[in-house]
């Protein structure tokens, strides 16, 4: 499996040097992988699948929980593990690839508490182990356009305004002088009384 169908993002934080933010966490992939391999069931003559979708990436691999594990031993960090294939385990434990027995799913969780959109399940269908990766965005809600409401002005109105546009620093004597409207100024303008 190669990471070339894995989107691969940068940012920049003032350093010299980018980020790269992949899609999916490259580590809890690698252990996702880990994970079919050694506890596979290779007496099943099926092969390990991995899809790899726009928003999603599944394993499944032959061979259910091995034990007497459940899936929900393995959603907490105390779970003990049992190996199906011993030697193999141990062949990776000592190139350095498996870090300690049974904390593979330890640090797949890890490992996406800074991916807070990829959500990571597992679970057993038939004889089969399935885990899968997926982005989920949280969605924002979406903003109802705010209504505009229209003003009708009256012709006096539109007047008024279009004197203030022309000369913005009208007084409101003046604006009745221009408008000949001074003897309606206590109508028009009454807290101002004409002054």
């Amino acid at each position: 499996m190669g990471i070339l169908y894995i989107n691969l993002s940068y940012s920049f934080d003032g350093n010299r040097t980018r980020k790269e933010h992949w899609q999916f966490p490259l580590e809890a992939i690698r252990e996702l992988l880990l994970n079919a391999i050694v506890h596979r069931d290779y007496k099943n003559a099926s092969d390990i699948v991995i899809k790899i979708f726009e928003d999603r990436i599944i394993f499944t691999n032959p061979g259910k929980i091995f034990g007497n594990q459940t899936i929900q031993d393995l959603e907490r960090n105390d779970y003990v593990s049992s190996l199906r294939n011993k030697l193999l385990a141990e062949a990776f434990y000592l190139t350095g690839d498996i870090e300690k027995y049974g904390t593979g799913f330890i640090r797949i969780r890890e490992s996406l508490k800074s991916y807070p959109d990829i959500k990571f399940s597992f679970s057993e269908q038939g004889d089969f182990f399935k885990a899968e990766l997926r982005y989920t965005p949280k969605k924002t809600p979406k903003k109802t356009p705010k209504k505009e409401s229209i003003v009708v002005l009256t012709d006096l109105e539109q007047t008024i305004l279009s004197a203030i546009k022309n000369d913005n620093t009208i007084t409101i004597i003046r604006l009745a002088g221009k408008l000949n409207l001074s003897k309606y100024t206590n109508m028009i303008f009454p807290r101002f009384n004409g002054h």
